[in-house]
């Protein structure tokens, strides 16, 4: 017998996520999943698809019983093009066992991301002015090899 949709719940905690990261590194959050339910749910938590990359989550997909909650971690690691305050979504949907997600409900959570770069550019720099001192004493070296 098919679930019904009064069957299917699903709620989260907290009602956002928010991280603060410097590109190139990585961030975490934790979104709890919720059960609301009368019976078991299969859960499938994603996030905007142009941002699919940037994120690594610890449970896409599970079940759940009646009531229950699932603790998702969203470990965010944006490229080291990203900078500025960005908006994603992250979805978290639920539907009966048999429905393979093609019935159910579902909730948007909004996510925000502040993401620098600033560091990534000191490295960068930092890095071509350590290449171009060896360089120099490189050549410094060769020069003087070649005068002895």
């Amino acid at each position: 017998m098919p679930q019904t949709i009064s069957a299917i719940g699903v709620g989260v905690t907290p009602g956002n996520l928010n991280f603060s990261v410097q590109a190139g590194s990585s961030d975490t959050g934790i979104l709890y999943v919720i059960n609301t339910g009368s019976e078991v749910s299969n859960y499938r938590v994603y996030v905007d698809e142009d941002y699919v990359d940037w994120f690594d989550i610890s449970h896409e997909i599970f079940n759940l019983d009646a009531g229950e909650n699932q603790a998702v971690t969203f470990t965010i690691r944006p490229p080291t093009s990203a900078n500025g305050d960005i908006d994603i979504t992250a979805y978290v949907v639920s539907s009966s066992p048999d429905s393979d997600f093609s019935v159910g409900s579902g909730i948007k959570v909004p996510v925000h991301a502040t993401v620098s770069n600033s560091g990534v550019k000191t490295v960068i720099l930092l890095a071509l002015v350590i290449a171009g001192l060896g360089i120099l004493l490189f050549i410094r070296k060769k020069k003087r090899d070649t005068i002895l």
